[in-house]
């Protein structure tokens, strides 16, 4: 008697008296569900997809840039105050930031002679500005150089 009622329950719960389904029988989803959520996800794909290209390029020169600006900073502002001067920086850093000249002359006490330029690696294309040299934007396919005056200490940028 037992197992007669428990599947007729069953039979009950599985179909009800339209010909439908339980709620609580159904699972999964619909092939059209699913294509729904792959259109949805590729266009979200595609509008976005193009702003996180060459990120990690433009974030190299923007680390280059600031390191730029604390070294110029540095520099400037010893040639204005007759020093004491910095340590020689090395010609290339580890960000990639090149540097032709010495804030110093021979010695740490010595002015320099002759301008210090520091040059950026080129900015990357893609869309929008990567970052500013000086007053504009940095241009596609451009380098900031930025160059200190050994004589007077005045800062100047040109794209390269």
């Amino acid at each position: 008697m037992a197992t007669t009622f428990k599947s007729q329950f069953v039979r009950h719960l599985a179909s009800n008296p339209n010909g439908k389904r339980n709620a609580l029988l159904q699972k999964g989803f619909t092939l059209v569900e699913l294509m729904v959520v792959i259109v949805i996800v590729g266009i979200l794909s595609a509008v976005a997809l193009p702003k996180f290209l060459g990120v990690k390029d433009k974030a190299k020169i923007n680390t280059q840039l600031g390191e730029a600006a604390g070294l110029i900073k540095e520099c400037s502002a010893a040639i204005i105050s007759d020093g004491p001067f910095p340590a020689a920086y090395s010609a290339t850093t580890s960000t990639g930031l090149t540097i032709t000249g010495k804030c110093s002359g021979t010695t740490t006490n010595d002015k320099p002679t002759a301008d210090i330029v520091f040059t950026t690696t080129a900015a990357p294309a893609g869309p929008g500005s990567v970052a500013n040299c000086g007053p504009t934007a940095l241009a596609v396919s451009k380098a900031c150089e930025i160059t200190v005056d050994f004589t007077t200490g005045d800062v100047s940028y040109a794209q390269v």
